[in-house]
């Protein structure tokens, strides 16, 4: 009697990093990914310092998040009509040339937001590339490691990044800091030249056609795909907690606590998500993955509804972490996304959600700052943990449905 086919075994950082490709993708983001965060926040404290203007300080920041909703289904396809390799390079390469021109003294500011814009919109195809790339360097559950260390890296350069953005703008200027933001970059373009393996572009037939067919042929593939359709949604459980960085002030403030020690709220939130990513990776074996998604998934929103208690400072910072460590439900998902698509056409694809997660998330974060000028912050935290218990429910159904109909893909 032949014996059953073994469940996939949990795989380990150091087994991921032994894999040299893998690595220089991974250190080649690493370096960008701190570089560009704090440059993005340095830029922000420079405007405000040049102009003493809150209100063009938050067109700045909203110029580092627009790009991305033109770039995903515009751009994203760049990945698959060229080599990889080569437009990782390429799109290294073009944003140290435009931080390089942010950095000369005396740039107007409208020439300093479109130079941002311009950088912005290459992490487009940059990010499509890289995770496209990096699905084929690493499959099954590698892939599922390496996802998490990427993500892991992408929050602890968020929380760096703008943590030490102030200290950095102090010390050593806003042109230091772009010009050294630009050398990051540099150094990723050398280790994607060196470590990465030249591959062809993989787009073929109507993918590499013109560019709304090929942006019409990746939307029809995911509505096809009785799985990938629901994925695609998953990402709307992730942008409630968005309400973490968007109320954390107005709560502070509300309970009396003062808008100096926000900043412990702020950091709840994304030290649960490191911790949360890390233990996953770690501890969690496939197999028992199933039977921890729906209570990780209700416990992204639940810490939330405790906000009608009106918790203090530290107890609320240990809910936000609390849900953001249970957001570490999205990594198998995640990857399962990236690895159904065809390689043909999978760097659009992943275009298509990389742009609905970041229009959801700034979606939220409007949604949240409307309801809190009627509301009070406790409120709408509250509102935002109920609401998303609904959708989390509703969720978990679709999918449900998806998995017993066979989640298979329906013909062309």
């Amino acid at each position: 009697m032949s014996r059953p086919t073994s469940a996939p075994e949990r795989v380990g950082y150091r087994e991921v990093l032994a894999n040299r490709e893998f690595r220089a993708l991974f250190f080649g983001r690493s370096l960008s990914t701190a570089g560009d965060y704090l440059a993005r926040a340095a830029l922000m404290i420079a405007v405000y310092e040049r102009t003493q203007s809150a209100g063009l300080m938050a067109v700045t920041f909203a110029l580092t998040v627009v790009p991305d909703l033109l770039g995903g289904p515009l751009l994203a396809g760049l990945s698959d009509r060229y080599p990889r390799r080569t437009v990782m390079i390429w799109a290294d390469v073009g944003r140290a040339a435009l931080l390089l021109c942010m950095a000369i003294p005396g740039m107007p500011l409208a020439g300093l937001w479109i130079l941002l814009i311009a950088a912005r919109l290459l992490d487009t195809p940059f990010t499509s590339s890289h995770t496209a790339t990096m699905s084929v360097v690493l499959t099954g559950e590698h892939f599922v490691t390496g996802t998490s260390m990427n993500l892991i890296v992408g929050h602890l350069g968020f929380a760096l990044g703008y943590g030490f953005s102030g200290v950095a703008v102090g010390w050593l200027g806003i042109g230091t800091v772009l010009v050294l933001n630009a050398g990051t970059f540099l150094a990723s373009a050398v280790l994607l030249r060196v470590g990465l393996a030249y591959r062809p572009a993989t787009a073929a037939g109507t993918d590499a056609g013109p560019w709304l067919a090929s942006l019409r042929s990746a939307v029809g593939f995911v509505a096809r795909h009785r799985r990938l359709r629901v994925l695609v949604f998953f990402p709307l459980l992730i942008a409630v907690s968005m309400v973490c960085e968007t109320l954390a002030v107005p709560y502070a403030a509300q309970i009396g606590a003062g808008v100096a020690v926000a900043g412990v709220l702020m950091a709840g939130n994304c030290v649960g998500i490191v911790v949360g990513l890390w233990a996953y990776s770690r501890w969690v074996k496939p197999a028992h993955r199933s039977r921890l998604m729906a209570p990780l998934m209700a416990m992204t929103c639940l810490p939330f509804v405790v906000f009608v208690l009106q918790p203090g400072v530290w107890a609320g910072a240990a809910l936000f972490a609390l849900a953001g460590v249970a957001t570490c439900f999205w990594v198998p998902l995640g990857a399962e996304y990236s690895q159904t698509a065809p390689d043909s056409r999978r760097g659009q694809t992943i275009g298509l959600l990389f742009t609905f997660m970041r229009v959801t998330q700034g979606g939220a974060v409007v949604l949240f700052g409307v309801l809190a000028e009627s509301f009070a912050p406790s409120s709408v935290i509250t509102g935002a943990g109920v609401a998303g218990l609904a959708l989390c429910a509703l969720l978990l159904v679709a999918w449900r449905l998806a998995n017993s109909s066979g989640g298979s893909q329906q013909p062309a």
